[in-house]
């Protein structure tokens, strides 16, 4: 083999391997491509729920507190303030008036509202919006059942 055939041997050889390194780039930067692709693909179909999802729930949620809200308020009110005004002659149980005093002086939960400064906080909101429905709905029972327990303690 002369130099010369060497020579050619050597230029092929480096341009097989300059071949195989674009190769190697090109399925690298196809193989980027795919993962971006499939994290965009991954968010937008796992990453939980969309801002305008989030604002609806918040709205469901801040529309039944507001019912159990408007049936404490109406309870206390009503039959409650009709039921506190009675006097312990009035009653054959006083503790059932003193019950009734306690729900009463219950300290009613914080505002909680969809009223949000940025978009990452609704969950947030609607958490706490539900533990305050929850709360009006267990005190309108609880208070109910110290008015009925005043009313059915009546001296008649």
């Amino acid at each position: 083999m002369t130099t010369e055939d060497k020579k050619e041997l050597a230029v092929a050889a480096e341009g097989a391997q300059k071949k195989n390194i674009k190769v190697i780039i090109i399925a690298a930067i196809v193989a980027v491509v795919v993962v971006v692709a499939a994290v965009v693909i991954g968010v937008n179909v796992f990453g939980g729920p969309d801002v305008a999802t989030l604002k609806a729930d918040c709205a469901t949620a801040s529309d039944e507190l507001r019912v159990t809200q408007n049936d404490y308020n109406n309870l206390v009110n009503g039959d409650a303030a009709t039921a506190s005004a009675y006097t312990k002659d009035d009653v054959s149980d006083t503790s059932t008036l003193d019950k009734l005093n306690d729900e009463l002086a219950a300290e009613t939960p914080e505002l909680a509202s969809c009223n949000v400064d940025a978009d990452s906080e609704y969950e947030t909101a609607i958490e706490n919006i539900k533990k305050n429905t929850a709360w009006y709905q267990e005190h309108t029972k609880s208070l109910q059942a110290a008015v009925d327990a005043v009313n059915d303690s009546l001296k008649k």
